[in-house]
């Protein structure tokens, strides 16, 4: 089974269109997530409620723990690769948390990141790691019959209309 590290903005995508139950569907009891991470995903329940339950029901279980000397190094030159600067601690947090529990942890060996951001992508695939974003996801939920390619493609569709910046695929060819 693959582990999945998922990054706030593909959990966020599923709560501005109130489908977390697919979200949850799709993840399969299979992914994971930092603490930093969980922070953001704290403080944004509060424009999103329904990620609530990814926090009251830990949907991800308990947050990677990153607090050695060496996952702080090696997160600060993530997080500074990723455009992160002294003066903004939390920009680009979550994303270098992630890739460095991907790196790091043995546990996390073949992890998959989950994440819609460009510059993380880029980052995580120069360091090796596989990428996901949430169209990815969706078709990967649909290939295991979770869900219907139609439903997918109206999901992508509403997150694109909120402005969620989801790749959208042309046809059913590019979904799969």
């Amino acid at each position: 089974m693959t582990i999945i590290v998922a990054d706030t903005c593909a959990l966020i995508n599923f709560a501005a269109v109130d489908e977390m139950g697919l979200l949850q569907t799709a993840l399969r009891e299979r992914a994971r997530w930092t603490q930093a991470v969980a922070q953001e995903i704290g403080r944004s329940v509060q424009y999103y409620p329904a990620l609530k339950p990814l926090i009251d029901d830990r949907w991800l279980g308990e947050p990677i723990e990153l607090s050695s000397d060496n996952d702080r190094l090696g997160v600060g030159r993530l997080r500074t690769a990723l455009g992160g600067m002294p003066a903004e601690p939390l920009k680009h947090l979550g994303e270098a948390e992630s890739i460095h529990s991907i790196l790091s942890r043995s546990e996390l060996a073949g992890a998959v990141l989950l994440t819609e951001d460009r510059d993380a992508k880029y980052l995580a695939r120069m360091k090796q790691v596989q990428v996901w974003d949430t169209t990815t996801l969706l078709a990967d939920a649909h290939a295991m019959g979770d869900v219907e390619w139609a439903r997918a493609s109206d999901v992508i569709s509403r997150m694109d209309d909120e402005g969620r910046g989801v790749r959208v695929p042309a046809n059913y060819q590019d979904f799969a």
